[in-house]
């Protein structure tokens, strides 16, 4: 746009002028390729309507006034949107880019990876990039239950979770009803990222995804565009039994445990009876121990799950899902690494809930041969303001210079207390995120689904696809008929003497006298003079000039100036 906007400088001809329009034309439409959010179109509508009022204007055959052209240019824009909306809804959009070129290039680089190491998930709490937005069916569940899952890590070298053995693997999806199926639609936003989180735990596999171990859910293709699924989730999962090769993989330890781990665990198993009680005791151990959450942890050495439980004893999300996770399997119980998201903002607009890379999580799962894999989150036992309140409390305690240790907890709260000038920024934010959703779900997510659910609702369902698009088509045909009179009605004429004696009947309107459609110019100024003779010397001279320019011998050019020099005299 810039270099277009350089050539300008050039134009000299009729010519120049041309072809820079038909370049703004060209490079709107090339940047619809790369990105298709609501501010794309509107200054794709902007730029196209711009480049429309210099095409008229180059081709008035006369300086035409600006609010003339400016007329023209929004009939015209009007006479288009009925072949805007009859493609819309005749040819629904396919998913993915045009060409398979990526919405976004730059969307989508950030975000959790098939590695999670100390380190990790820290640089995503920086980031605001909405991931996906859910809609539930009915009110969203308590923040506390909002765990989207998006990989399960059970391969470990100390330092570094990462996907195994079993990452090819796909799960039954056999459960146990032990609480009401939560329904939702979830909306992804375009990624090179094919995982897509979902609420613990899916039961159900849409069209276009698959299923991997850990009951996590893929996308089978890339991520080009906004990907709207209907998902189904249940709270509580149960397995019937652990095979061999996944115990195995899921009790697998980098490297011995140093004598203060192997203590520490030993300790639990003496003084428990079961698996559960072994899991409780480990949860109350970071509980009743100075254990800190923090967004700038000191860094670990060579036996980081030691340094950690004995030594620092400060990190975040990741440091306590590893090191849990290593501590059950020291103690003899299946554990695994989870990463995905937690909690989300509610939007208020519509009740939807966003998750930000920000909402960046993990958490540990033990196998219990009761309910199967069950989720244990240490950093609730530790932190739970940070399940309950999410990562801008955090962010807000450290930006201050704090320690989350000093801070009293009525302290903490209380930075969660907005001021106007916050409660209106939130406001803002709400609603432009609202409008993105709806341009998601309107626009882009309107697909050959979309439309069968438009002509159910219509009632058209029931006839044949031909027959509904000719319906279609007629209906566009209208439309446009319909626009093309209601423009030609409200079309100012171009030609200078009509525009001239348009002007002297507007002043006539003023003065009460408005000339009807089955009157001749000589007809109307007989009446005109009847009922305002002070002003026939006038009268009489603009009608006949105007019969004699219009129907004699007369110049045109000669009496519109004279006309109007008339016309103000009245």
């Amino acid at each position: 746009m810039l270099l277009i906007g350089l050539k300008g400088l050039e134009m000299r001809h009729y010519r120049d002028v041309m072809v820079v329009v038909f370049l703004v034309w060209w490079v709107t439409l090339t940047g619809f390729l790369f990105s298709q959010t609501p501010m794309t179109a509107a200054c794709g509508l902007l730029s196209s309507g711009l480049a429309l009022i210099a095409l008229i204007r180059m081709n008035e055959s006369s300086a035409a006034p600006r609010r003339r052209v400016i007329h023209d240019t929004v009939g015209m824009l009007s006479l288009a949107l009925p072949i805007m909306l009859g493609l819309y809804l005749l040819f629904p959009r396919i998913q993915g880019g045009l060409w398979g070129v990526p919405l976004d290039p730059l969307i989508g680089r950030l975000g959790l990876t098939e590695e999670v190491s100390p380190g990790s998930i820290q640089q995503l709490l920086e980031s605001d990039e909405v991931v996906f937005r859910a809609q539930f069916d009915g009110l969203a569940p308590p923040v506390e239950e909002r765990y989207w899952r998006a990989l399960v890590l059970e391969s470990t070298d100390g330092r570094a979770w990462r996907r195994g053995v079993l990452k090819d693997q796909s799960t039954s999806l056999a459960v146990i009803q032990k609480s009401k199926p939560i329904r939702y639609t979830a909306t992804f936003e375009p990624s090179d990222k094919r995982w897509l989180p979902a609420l613990d735990w899916p039961v159900t596999v849409p069209p276009g995804t698959r299923s991997g171990y850990g009951h996590v859910l893929a996308s089978t293709t890339d991520l080009l565009s906004p990907l709207r699924l209907e998902l189904t989730s249940d709270r509580v999962f149960s397995n019937a039994s652990l095979g061999e090769l996944e115990s195995r993989a899921n009790l697998q330890l980098a490297m011995p445990p140093t004598p203060r781990v192997k203590a520490l665990v030993t300790q639990w198993q003496s003084l428990a009876s079961d698996r559960v009680e072994v899991v409780r005791r480990a949860l109350g151990y970071f509980q009743s121990e100075p254990f800190y959450y923090s967004l700038s942890p000191p860094l670990l050495g060579d036996r980081p799950v030691d340094e950690f439980m004995f030594d620092t004893r400060e990190g975040y999300c990741e440091h306590y899902a590893s090191a849990f996770t290593t501590l059950m399997r020291v103690a003899g119980i299946p554990a695994r690494m989870v990463v995905g998201y937690m909690g989300g903002e509610v939007n208020d607009v519509f009740g939807y809930v966003v998750v930000r890379q920000s909402d960046a999580h993990a958490w540990s799962e033990v196998w219990l041969p009761a309910s199967g894999w069950t989720r244990v989150d240490p950093t609730a036992a530790i932190a739970p303001e940070r399940i309950r309140y999410g990562i801008d409390l955090l962010r807000s305690v450290e930006a201050l210079g704090w320690s989350i240790r000093d801070v009293p907890r009525d302290a903490m709260l209380g930075l969660l207390q907005r001021g106007l000038w916050d409660h209106g920024l939130r406001w803002v934010k709400h609603r432009f995120d609202a409008a993105n959703y709806s341009w998601n779900k309107w626009v882009m997510g309107f697909g050959p689904r979309q439309q069968f659910v438009f002509l159910r609702t219509m009632g058209l369902d029931q006839f044949g696809r031909p027959l509904v698009l000719l319906l279609l088509v007629i209906v566009v045909a209208l439309l446009l008929l319909v626009g093309q009179g209601l423009l030609s009605m409200g079309r100012s004429t171009s030609d200078p003497l009509q525009r001239a004696y348009h002007y002297f009947l507007r002043r006539m309107g003023r003065l009460g006298l408005t000339k009807y459609s089955f009157e001749g110019p000589l007809d109307f100024a007989e009446r005109a003079i009847q009922e305002r003779p002070d002003c026939e010397r006038s009268i009489r001279a603009v009608t006949q000039r105007y019969v004699a320019a219009r129907y004699g011998l007369s110049q045109p050019g000669s009496v519109v100036a004279e006309i109007r020099r008339l016309t103000r005299s009245l």
